[in-house]
């Protein structure tokens, strides 16, 4: 049992409980001095996907990334705060997200840098699942030290995201959706993002899981509080603990499902030790996981191909509340969105339901369309 992660009950966002927090979890490792050596460069991803405000349960909360700069500040001689959000991947975008995040000004407040290098690196990854190469944001991989805070909620295409997840955010910009495009299955997705994880070598994991989002993703699900924080090493280790105070089974979770078929991780919780509070006072009863799918994921493919009109979940952009932004059209990965004369139009038959106009969409502008079927068996 050589993997350790720490657990640390956190009420609220309130910064002097949460810089509490984070230095005893960080402390209860060793501390940063165990993490980033003397002088190091610090790169810290957050979870700005994109320009969401921290209340929306969206992005990883700014409190959290103050507290572990500042934390990171005591060694490091450089840090340097951000993330590869969902669009195009340009300082202009990327300021724009860092304002409505909150990122903006913890960097301002704490003297790290605003991430605005929007260079590429090809990464090899020979023992690669899905791919083998892999285009990646340049200051997150050169940095010496990779320190991801992750979020976890869940998500319509993979149910749940979390530490695994969050480094899928060193993919730049549109290239996320070109690579949704190539690896359409979910389960080809799952082993992609674990592929990414892999080949970006974060250094440190924290997990903000004081407030978490369960129901119909991020966009519209319902905002409850789990009261802790997380940090550690081992991405795995801390994704299968928040699986199981979610009382989720391993098959709820798509990723990590992929990082244990292929020996990434195990499949139970006894590999890894939790130092800090009890898990036991912190689990979640029912815990809502995302309804598109669920027709889907309990039914044989012979079945659903044949009644894919019937039950499966489709995104329908709302008249009235869609600007036209071309936002959606832009992030689709199979091009099935175009733009009407009042609203935004998918294609059903080119759609493969993978919800990141729906994720993406500032506006909140589109509804997942639950066919009678698939709600009388959800029911």
């Amino acid at each position: 049992m050589s993997e350790k992660i720490s657990l640390v009950r956190c009420g609220d966002y309130r910064r002097e409980v949460v810089e509490e927090k984070v230095a005893k979890a960080l402390d209860l490792l060793g501390g940063v001095e165990a993490i980033a050596g003397k002088g190091a460069s610090v790169f810290v991803k957050v979870n700005n996907v994109m320009a969401a405000a921290p209340e929306t349960g969206i992005v990883s909360h700014p409190e959290i990334a103050r507290a572990v700069v500042e934390q990171f500040k005591r060694v490091a001689g450089r840090i340097a705060i951000g993330d590869s959000p969902g669009g195009p991947f340009t300082p202009a975008m990327l300021k724009r997200v860092y304002q409505k995040t909150g990122t903006a000004a913890v960097a301002r407040e704490t003297g790290a840098e605003p991430a605005l290098d929007t260079e590429t690196v090809t990464v090899q990854l020979p023992d690669g699942r899905s791919i083998k190469r892999l285009t990646l944001c340049r200051s997150m991989l050169e940095a010496d030290c990779l320190v991801s805070i992750s979020k976890f909620k869940t998500h319509r295409y993979m149910n749940v995201t979390g530490p695994i997840k969050n480094l899928y955010g060193t993919v730049p910009g549109t290239t996320k959706f070109v690579y949704h495009s190539r690896f359409d299955d979910p389960k080809e997705f799952a082993d992609l993002i674990v592929d990414v994880h892999l080949a970006s070598k974060p250094a440190f994991h924290v997990l903000d899981a004081v407030h978490v989002t369960e129901g119909e993703g991020s966009r519209h699900g319902t905002i409850r509080e789990m009261g802790c924080i997380m940090a550690g090493r081992n991405a795995f280790a801390m994704e299968s603990l928040v699986t199981d105070l979610a009382g989720l089974s391993l098959d709820d979770n798509k990723v990590l499902t992929a990082a244990v078929a292929r020996g990434a991780c195990r499949a139970d919780t006894g590999w890894f030790e939790v130092l800090g509070d009890d898990p036991d006072g912190l689990r979640l009863e029912n815990f809502l996981l995302p309804a598109a799918n669920f027709f889907s994921e309990r039914v044989p493919a012979i079945i659903t191909e044949r009644l894919s009109r019937l039950v499966a979940a489709t995104p329908e952009p709302v008249e009235g509340a869609c600007t036209l932004c071309r936002k959606c059209a832009e992030v689709c990965p199979r091009g099935a969105i175009t733009m009407g004369e009042k609203v935004a139009v998918v294609d059903a038959s080119k759609c493969i339901r993978c919800f990141c106009c729906d994720e993406l969409c500032e506006q909140q502008a589109i509804e997942i369309r639950k066919p009678l079927l698939a709600r009388i068996v959800r029911r």
